[in-house]
């Protein structure tokens, strides 16, 4: 059975579907199994069909699901968790009807098999993408309106690293199909700003580098180093050197014995 990942809030939750139920991902990895919540009877043209999940076959895709805002629905702070689960299928005679079903997996159940490293979410190189992220809060506002200033004043300079790396960036995302990945990375290194944001100052532009560069990061090991390497060099010296963070588990390969978990043996 495939095995598909999800993220949700520190404490085990996301929503899902235009209403914005709760499903607890924590306490089905705790029961094993866990139900989709169906639309509300009292709903208008509701269908009782069961809400999907948007689900990915690898951490990189791995989204919240429908019509939600990464950043927006799990704050501002990049903290987030990531289940691996699979899915039930749902019985060969159903056929969802509605905009919501056909935009999901839809299964009447899941099974949430394990948690993993937030980093996945990322992809590969998800590790350096965080390392980003934890530098970029640990600044302060006069570090950040340097940095800003620095890249207002380098004009054309600044320009050609940016559009150089987004688009050898672009064409890797597009191919890798990591575009769940960038989103994500590029929206907390901006948020990761947040504290010190203002409209129209150096601080904004700073955030929009450090979104860049983080957006880069996500296929840092599909192009040439020397894309992410020119975008960093302009948060330096404040951000000296853009490390790894996170637990270095592998990650998952599509394809490898290791991308499925192990089979339960029954007892005799």
């Amino acid at each position: 059975m495939a095995t598909y990942y999800v993220i949700a809030r520190m404490d085990g939750t996301r929503q899902i579907g235009p209403d914005r139920q709760v499903v607890d991902l924590a306490a089905a990895l705790e029961r094993g199994i866990t139900t989709f919540l169906t639309e509300p009877a009292d709903a208008a043209e509701a269908s009782g069909e069961p809400y999907g999940l948007l689900l990915h076959p690898e951490p990189a895709q791995t989204g919240l699901g429908i019509a939600d805002d990464m950043t927006l629905t799990l704050g501002v702070d990049g903290a987030f968790r990531l289940f691996q689960l699979q899915a039930v299928p749902a019985p060969e005679h159903f056929v969802p009807a509605s905009s919501v079903g056909a935009q999901a997996i839809v299964t009447r159940e899941f099974l949430a098999i394990a948690e993993v490293p937030s980093w996945w979410a990322y992809g590969p190189n998800g590790r350096r993408v965080l390392g980003l992220l934890f530098a970029l809060g640990n600044l302060t506002r006069d570090q950040l309106d340097r940095i800003g200033k620095r890249i207002d004043s380098a004009g054309l300079s600044f320009a050609r690293h940016k559009f150089d790396a987004l688009a050898a960036a672009d064409s890797a995302i597009n191919a890798s199909g990591r575009a769940g990945a960038a989103r994500l990375a590029r929206g907390y290194a901006r948020a990761a700003t947040y504290g010190t944001w203002e409209k129209d100052s150096a601080l904004s532009h700073a955030a929009s580098a450090a979104g860049d560069l983080a957006y880069v990061l996500t296929v840092g090991d599909l192009i040439e180093e020397d894309y992410p390497d020119h975008l960093a060099s302009w948060l330096a010296p404040e951000i000296a050197d853009v490390g790894f963070a996170g637990d270095p588990l592998d990650y998952p390969k599509p394809g490898q014995p290791e991308f499925e978990p192990e089979p339960v043996e029954q007892d005799a």
